[in-house]
């Protein structure tokens, strides 16, 4: 019985070592087609944004064009907006360009980081890569509030600018995640502060109260609802399901075991 357990509870080490690369395996083989063309624009997108960050910019721009013809022909495994697919769209087109007008460096990899943001979240529900931006975000409204309540207009006009650029090149990535009234009401809340700044005379106190507004909506965004332990374990994705399997098989057959071994000492005594 005991040289039994053991090799038992061998079986069950080794299944459960086995469990996440059989898991793994599973999943790249019942991935559907449209699954594998979006991953290899995934990796198309990051190639562009190393090589331009490693100032490679016609390897970039073969990235690019690349990018520019094989999206539009590209079956997306989920539904998106109409206006979400054209914001897409429009940042690989826009980058294209940029990259055709031989830019300047800073907006070259900042076309290809929007690019590779928004490919990225096509491939990636849970985390997408727009939503790592948080801090940098929530670092740049904490500044932008400093200097409304100060009300030094040079300096908020420079945060704002940089801030807005922030948002815009995270926009069509958050647009596939987001509902369509949550952008428009980030986008009402920038026209809203842009405008105050075009007056002769601004009203900081609605400054304030924008940027509070806007503040709030975009940490529910970069947030999002909160997923429980159990959810993220039992979803598709998830392993855990093969583990319970596993463990639950050996636990059957060491039952049937033990039951077997009672029934024979009852018939020997």
């Amino acid at each position: 019985m005991k040289k039994n357990i053991r090799f038992l509870l061998f079986f069950l080490i080794i299944g459960l070592m086995l469990a996440w690369p059989i898991h793994t395996l599973i999943n790249r083989l019942d991935r559907p087609a449209e699954e594998k063309q979006l991953a290899a624009l995934d990796h198309i997108a990051q190639e562009l944004l190393t090589h331009t960050k490693k100032g490679e910019l016609e390897e970039a721009q073969e990235k690019i064009r690349l990018l520019a013809e094989r999206f539009p022909q590209q079956r997306l495994p989920v539904s998106l907006r109409i206006d979400s697919l054209n914001a897409v769209t429009q940042s690989i087109l826009a980058a294209k360009n940029s990259f055709a007008m031989s830019s300047t460096s800073d907006q070259l990899l900042w076309h290809a980081t929007r690019v590779r943001i928004a490919i990225d979240a096509l491939t990636h529900d849970h985390q997408p890569m727009w939503r790592s931006y948080y801090v940098s975000y929530a670092t740049q409204m904490q500044n932008l509030m400093e200097s409304a309540v100060e009300r030094n207009f040079d300096q908020f006009r420079q945060q704002f600018d940089e801030n807005t650029r922030l948002y815009l090149a995270i926009k069509p990535a958050m647009s596939i995640h987001l509902r369509e009234e949550q952008i428009k009401q980030i986008d009402a809340a920038y026209d809203l502060i842009s405008k105050e700044l075009r007056r002769s005379q601004i009203e900081w106190q609605m400054v304030r109260n924008a940027l509070r507004d806007l503040n709030g909506t975009m940490q529910s965004a970069f947030i999002g609802k909160d997923q429980s332990a159990i959810a993220l374990l039992i979803r598709p994705a998830s392993p855990f399901p093969m583990f319970v399997a596993i463990v639950g098989a050996v636990l059957l057959t060491l039952a049937y075991v033990a039951w077997k071994k009672y029934r024979g000492q009852m018939h020997s005594a």
